[in-house]
């Protein structure tokens, strides 16, 4: 089967798509012909293959100077028309590309599949045969929306499973540098000012960087257990989050950030606001869910018991290993042939 992924958000490099393209790499594996395509801000073609497998084809986009989410390029268009895949699966939806595309290849009738992130019903929806998901919320919305004939599975996160689990050996028996850890782009969405009431009570860590990095750096000013590290490379990010007690996500809203599945993976648990997060995390998952009012009481109680916080982390690691370990994407390749196909 020919199958092209489609990343509708420009960039110039993978980024946080490596989970796509590890997709990719199984397809490859399998025996089908399987490549990824981009929209980029360069003035040529440029090429790349992942892991001396997969081609990532990034296409000149039409007007460089185009938000992300307006960007078009006919040159990708065109070679997809040149192609004629059997399925074409779009990760991300509400951006301008992929009505231009489904436009242009209504005749040749590929099999349109989308990989969704916290936006999930925009009129493209329509063309789908297939979706994977973050979440069962996430699902019913797009049958909702589609109809019971579009076949929805969820997509685990990825996960650097040689790095998570070194970092998770290396905790044991050793002093933790941190009582909280935060990951996240400083706007105002991920509410990282939350974490006021715990300055000067708790040693925290946050990593990222942002418009709102300002106001909180002025806010922590004076308490010296707080260290703001800036945006990290993944690794190092898996490393830090291997040091703390306790992930504290203040986010307001998100889908499932892969940042709550990494902390797991280290074996760190997860406080977070319950109307912020689209997945279910029940008991033995390593992550409490509180309401908007509950956060301070939440953690601090976990904090205050040591015992019980290493026990619900590593309740959390098992929650990640068997719902996002490495074997859940090379199953995710074959769920997609079988979608594709059916």
């Amino acid at each position: 089967m020919k199958i092209r992924i489609i990343l509708s958000h420009p960039a110039s490099e993978l980024f946080g798509e490596i989970r796509e393209a590890v997709i990719a790499q199984e397809l490859v594996r399998q025996g089908h012909d399987a490549a990824i395509y981009r929209v980029y801000g360069g003035s040529d073609f440029k090429r790349d293959v992942f892991a001396d497998t997969v081609p990532v084809v990034y296409f000149p986009a039409d007007d460089r100077s185009a938000a992300p989410h307006r960007s078009v390029s006919t040159a990708l268009r065109d070679a997809l028309a040149a192609d004629r895949p059997d399925a074409i699966v779009f990760k991300g939806i509400g951006y301008d590309i992929v009505p231009f595309i489904l436009a242009a290849l209504a005749a040749s009738r590929p099999k349109i599949g989308f990989i969704l992130g916290g936006n999930a019903v925009e009129p493209e929806l329509a063309a789908a045969r297939f979706v994977f998901a973050e979440s069962g919320s996430q699902m019913a919305a797009v049958r909702t929306a589609a109809g019971d004939g579009v076949a929805c599975r969820i997509l685990p996160k990825f996960i650097d499973w040689t790095v998570a689990d070194r970092v998770h050996a290396e905790r044991q028996g050793h002093a933790p540098h941190y009582d909280i850890i935060n990951v996240g782009t400083f706007e105002a969405r991920k509410n990282q000012i939350a974490l006021r009431p715990f300055f000067g009570r708790f040693s925290i860590a946050m990593i990222g960087s942002g418009e709102m990095q300002d106001e909180v750096a002025a806010a922590a000013a004076g308490h010296d257990r707080i260290r703001l590290l800036g945006a990290l490379p993944n690794a190092d990010v898996l490393a830090q989050l291997g040091r703390a007690r306790l992930m504290v996500h203040s986010s307001l809203w998100e889908g499932v950030p892969r940042a709550l599945i990494e902390s797991l993976a280290c074996g760190t648990p997860v406080v977070a606001h319950a109307a912020a997060i689209q997945g279910s995390f029940g008991e033995g998952s390593g992550v409490r869910l509180v309401g908007t009012g509950e956060l301070e009481a939440a953690v601090a109680g976990l904090l205050g018991d040591p015992g019980s916080l290493r026990q619900f982390g590593e309740e959390g690691r098992r929650f990640a290993q068997r719902e996002h370990g490495a074997h859940r994407l090379l199953e995710a390749a074959q769920h997609m042939v079988e979608m594709a196909a059916a």
